[in-house]
């Protein structure tokens, strides 16, 4: 009997043990999702004061339409190349050396307007006329006032070659079209030597028929593209570095000065009441994250959007393509797509720094010097990638000192997306980088939360650097 009560209060201590111990995680689960719904309701908090501020809708739109535009340049270029080459050049031949090669004035006329126009039709850069030896002086006043453009005057010296004048109003030495001239009289000069020596047309073509000319390339061959293709990578990955550049500045000054605008006038201390240092840490970066991602997210579609329209806008223009083109592919797509990686990764990290310099100001007026030392640091990255991006155009393999730096979680978001536009990362090392990236993130994540603990509540004295360690060392 004694034993049964014995078994059955141990039975009964065992269900109370199990009952405490379900409680007690309820409680917890409880108050993680009680914690996540503060963090969520602040961080939309700040979300919301930050899209419907007029200054974040103005520079979304601008930097929009900038981009939108900046992804036209290439096919603008080619329009208006493609007008200001339009103007048809009047070139006039005075023969008077007779037949040239067994050829008329007629057959004269077509052989310079096929080689100066060659054999498309849609292309006629030159009209040519056969003028008669009586019209010189009249074509030579011409020529003078800019009704005609070329005047050749074509003669026989003593040895019975070709002489020919050239006239032009131009003194542009610059100009391709004499040597373009020059080079079609240099080819009727030996179709005329050739028939004065008895060789036919077809016999003189045989002459200047090219050997074939295969090249064979020793070396494996190249996963990279020419270097229009990288300075195309390049322009892209340069841009995505810029827009990651001044929204983590952006965003990341915007958090230092929320957090210091909030100590400064005690809503802080308010707002540690309702929630833990670390929830109102996490919400601020959270929330204002949250923007920044949307107007990169938005730029992002405007950026694949321009790319889309680039081929049937060159259609509806009649222009070919640059050798510079902004279109979307595989590389455009993977640029893109790290664009977004990085500026999350990377605002996060520079965020919580920026937190916790911001939790131990006092005023919003120390937030620009106190985050100095955090912007020279992004500058560093800023200006290797220049560096490093400007010698990827010569050579797509990396220099060993960028390859280094881009791995630098601190230099990651900017160095690297020049190199995956450049063409010049591998796989591993963009795995590696997003890894090295999240790993850090996350530590300084750890620590700013101890030192924004210490500094959002501390007033009127500012912390000294052996302080800062010893908390986080706590």
């Amino acid at each position: 009997m004694s034993k049964n009560t014995l078994d059955t209060s141990s039975a009964s201590g065992d269900q109370d043990t199990i009952h405490n111990t379900i409680t007690v995680a309820q409680a917890d689960g409880a108050r993680s999702e009680h914690a996540l719904r503060k963090i969520g309701l602040l961080a939309n908090r700040e979300f919301k004061s930050r899209i419907t501020q007029r200054s974040y809708k103005i520079t979304l739109i601008i930097i929009s339409l900038a981009i939108l535009i900046g992804t036209c340049i290439p096919t603008i270029i080619a329009f208006f190349a493609k007008g200001s080459g339009s103007a048809q050049t009047n070139l006039t031949l005075v023969n008077n050396a007779g037949s040239i090669a067994n050829l008329d004035n007629t057959a004269l006329n077509q052989y310079f307007t096929r080689s100066l126009n060659g054999t498309s039709s849609s292309s006629s850069h030159f009209t040519v006329h056969i003028a008669s030896a009586g019209d010189i002086n009249r074509l030579k006043a011409q020529v003078k006032s800019g009704n005609v453009d070329i005047l050749l005057v074509v003669d026989r010296d003593a040895t019975r070659n070709l002489h020919v004048t050239y006239y032009t109003q131009s003194a542009s030495s610059s100009s391709t079209t004499p040597p373009q001239v020059q080079g079609v009289v240099n080819q009727l000069s030996i179709l005329d030597k050739s028939s004065q020596l008895g060789l036919s047309a077809a016999q003189t073509q045989s002459l200047f028929t090219p050997p074939a000319f295969t090249i064979v390339s020793t070396q494996a061959a190249s996963t990279k593209n020419d270097i229009a293709q990288r300075l195309t990578g390049y322009i892209i990955g340069i841009a995505g570095m810029l827009l990651l550049f001044t929204a983590i500045i952006q965003y990341g000054t915007g958090v230092a000065t929320g957090v210091a605008e909030e100590k400064g006038t005690r809503i802080m201390e308010i707002l540690v009441n309702a929630a833990s240092p670390f929830q109102l840490m996490t919400s601020k970066i959270l929330g204002i994250g949250a923007a920044g991602l949307l107007q990169m997210f938005v730029q992002v579609i405007v950026g694949i959007l321009g790319m889309l329209i680039q081929n049937p806008l060159s259609k509806l223009l009649g222009v070919s393509a640059l050798s510079i083109s902004l279109t979307l592919n595989a590389t455009t797509i993977m640029v893109l797509v790290l664009l977004l990686v990085y500026f999350i990764l990377g605002f996060l990290l520079y965020a919580a720094i920026y937190a916790a310099v911001g939790a131990l100001l006092q005023r919003v007026d120390e937030v620009q010097s106190a985050t100095s030392p955090i912007t020279m640091l992004l500058m560093v990255g800023y200006i290797a990638s220049f560096i490093g991006g400007s010698l990827l155009l010569a050579n797509p393999q990396a220099p060993t000192w960028f390859s280094v730096m881009s791995l630098i979680p601190f230099f990651t978001p900017t160095m690297m997306m020049v190199r995956v536009g450049a063409g010049a990362a591998p796989t591993w090392e963009i795995g590696l980088s997003i890894i090295l990236l999240a790993a850090t993130t996350l530590l300084c994540i750890w620590i700013a939360g101890r030192i924004y603990r210490f500094g959002i509540l501390m007033y009127g004295q500012k912390p000294k650097l052996g302080q800062i360690i010893k908390i986080v060392r706590q």
